[in-house]
């Protein structure tokens, strides 16, 4: 790395800290604060558990400031180094716009990578814990009913089934059209459809359904009136073990996007969730096209400038993300263009800035 590119990454550090924690503290008053509170009086949980709810709960907001807070670290970089004439010394030592342009476009890339990796594997992990706490406070409360049960169980690394239900009652012990399916040696077997299923105390009795082999050498289907399974994991462990799509990773979200689809459930959110793994992160990298060209264009206007404009941007992102992502959830847009559409928008812009820009 030469010395202008170390220069320009160590100018952006400091406003690049300052935004993530700024972004933080503002999501955090909106959101985490109001959540915990309704948590608190609803279910009763302790200070030490509220507190750790509140850390568990922030992981899955820092990803949203990586973004914004690569917006606000190069145009308040620009904004203050034109303030010190510091550009137009580099003009002078003959220092091209484009050139002060590639540092801040390759730390908006290695931002987005690193944000994509804390997405897939820090922010399930966390949620998956916040939701443990919910769920528990839930049980002691007696309020465990749960919409969209998905569970998979494994033995020694390999998949034993995959449950999935429409809705979980605990208190009744009730599943409503739950489906199963059987693996044997990490191979799908048979799969179990039934309108109802019903905890005995040991097993589940699964009513009115019907039983797909898919092993056998012809395909073979029977119905039943009531069938008692070997299926014995409680309902208050199946409560507890459940994921939803916020706490899966990219590959387990893909496998129930999958097991959904063949029993026509409704996959939009996950969908959703899936894209955004990777497009959230990615938006650190477009910001940061738009951002540098914008950043040598009004350096004059110094920091202050830089720092309204980035907000401006961020907002109006965020706006239409927001937007599209309740579009796809009511269908009327696929999750895949709803999830990437903002950033190749915003991506072809800066692309477009940077091309414009002669010297």
């Amino acid at each position: 790395m030469k010395i202008l590119d170390r220069y320009l990454v160590r100018e952006m550090s400091g406003p690049f800290a300052f935004g993530v924690l700024a972004f933080v503290l503002l999501f955090v008053s909106a959101n985490v604060l109001f959540e915990l509170a309704q948590v608190i009086s609803e279910l009763g949980i302790s200070l030490w558990t509220a507190s750790e709810l509140f850390l568990l709960r922030l992981p899955r907001l820092i990803v949203y400031t990586f973004p914004l807070a690569t917006l606000v670290a190069i145009l308040v970089t620009f904004g203050r180094l034109g303030g010190d004439s510091e550009i137009v010394a580099m003009h002078a030592g003959g220092v091209s716009f484009r050139r002060l342009v590639a540092p801040m476009v390759a730390v908006g890339l290695i931002v987005s990578l690193a944000a994509a990796a804390f997405n897939e594997y820090v922010v399930p992990a966390a949620n998956r814990r916040a939701e443990g706490i919910v769920r528990e406070a839930n049980a002691r409360a007696g309020k465990m009913g749960q919409e969209n049960v998905y569970l998979r169980e494994s033995s020694k690394g390999q998949t034993t089934r995959l449950i999935y239900a429409e809705r979980l009652d605990v208190q009744t012990g009730e599943m409503t059209r739950p489906t199963i399916t059987w693996f044997e040696k990490g191979r799908p077997v048979m799969v179990t459809v039934a309108e109802r299923g019903r905890w005995s105390g040991s097993k589940w009795e699964m009513l009115r359904g019907v039983n797909h082999l898919l092993e056998s050498e012809w395909p073979t289907t029977w119905p039943f009136a009531q069938w008692t399974t070997e299926f014995g994991t409680s309902p208050r462990q199946i409560a507890q073990q459940a994921r939803n799509p916020s706490e899966m990773t990219y590959r387990e979200l893909r496998e129930y996007i999958r097991y959904a689809l063949r029993q026509d459930q409704p996959t939009a959110e996950a969908e959703l969730r899936l894209h955004h793994i990777f497009s959230i992160p990615f938006a650190s990298l477009v910001f940061a096209l738009v951002a540098a060209p914008l950043g040598l264009r009004s350096h004059r206007g110094g920091s202050a400038i830089g720092l309204g404009i980035a907000i401006l941007i961020g907002f109006g992102y965020y706006v239409i993300w927001n937007y599209l992502a309740i579009l796809a959830q009511e269908g009327g847009l696929s999750p895949l263009w709803a999830a990437w559409l903002p950033n190749l928008v915003t991506g072809a812009i800066g692309v477009a800035l940077i091309l414009r820009v002669r010297k």
